[in-house]
């Protein structure tokens, strides 16, 4: 009888201590899934200004993060910072004032009481055209074009035309190269004949995405319509690419079929 209450007093005593090593061992903060991987970020909430971090012994760490805010339109000329940034994005693409803002494809903007996402233009743009906008889906689960580009925006105008906004952004790119493009350059020569300037706007016509901020779709005409409902927006590496492959002294031997742009080969 007094080895059956020893061994019961023994069970009791082993339960006891699962027990109370079950309440510490859940009460203390669990380590994240192994799927995540060490050093990475975890998204957090809009808004939030703290991140965790996976340290390389699979604990989580909390740190402060500095989160760009939205680009805003009405900000550029008020807020310093804002106006510095701007200032020191066009500098580094050889452009002044041809173009408003240069945001990057992992951005936003605002313009009034409207905000969009560089990525919610480029997925629309890419379906316009029947492609892919192509993303990656990062460690952290956060979802980021496969390369971060810098687009120029134009907010478009009363009187603005698509000729006169690509006309004034190659003016400020030979302006900065030291070249001074005759403001009749882009009309036509001989008999009605394009110049190598017209060329070059007629073929930027099809480089250009043109978004109306109000019906939040990709449009092609920015004619008679009320000012701040659409904005021009460049892909400045296709457009500098393009304008620097071309010689300006030869500009006038440029030929253009309606769709391919050719420029003379450069001399080696």
């Amino acid at each position: 009888m007094r080895l059956k209450k020893k061994k019961l007093l023994l069970i009791a005593m082993v339960l006891l201590g699962v027990v109370l090593f079950g309440i510490q061992y859940f009460s203390k903060p669990q380590k994240k899934m192994s799927a995540i991987k060490a050093g990475t970020t975890i998204p957090q909430n809009t808004g939030d200004n703290k991140k965790n971090i996976i340290d390389k012994k699979g604990g989580v760490v909390q740190g402060d993060i500095i989160v760009m805010p939205t680009i805003e339109y009405k900000e550029l000329e008020k807020n310093k910072e804002l106006k510095e940034l701007m200032v020191s994005r066009k500098k580094s693409l050889g452009i002044k004032k041809s173009l408003d803002m240069i945001v990057k494809s992992d951005e936003s903007f605002k313009i009034g009481d409207i905000q969009v996402s560089m990525r919610d233009i480029l997925e629309k743009a890419f379906i316009k055209k029947g492609g892919v906008f192509e993303e990656k889906i990062e460690d952290s689960g956060a979802v980021r074009p496969q390369k971060i580009k810098e687009y120029g925006i134009y907010v478009v105008t009363p009187g603005d035309n698509i000729w006169n906004i690509h006309f004034n952004l190659l003016k400020d790119f030979y302006k900065y190269k030291g070249i001074k493009v005759s403001s009749k350059a882009d009309e036509p020569v001989n008999q009605g004949m394009s110049s190598g300037v017209g060329k070059i706007l007629k073929f930027s016509e099809t480089m250009v995405i043109i978004y109306n901020l109000i019906e939040k779709k990709v449009g092609s005409n920015i004619n008679l319509i009320d000012p701040l409902s659409k904005v021009v927006v460049y892909n400045m590496d296709e457009v500098f690419s393009l304008l620097q492959e071309i010689n300006y002294e030869n500009v006038d031997r440029i030929q253009f079929d309606g769709k391919n742009l050719w420029i003379p080969a450069k001399k080696l």
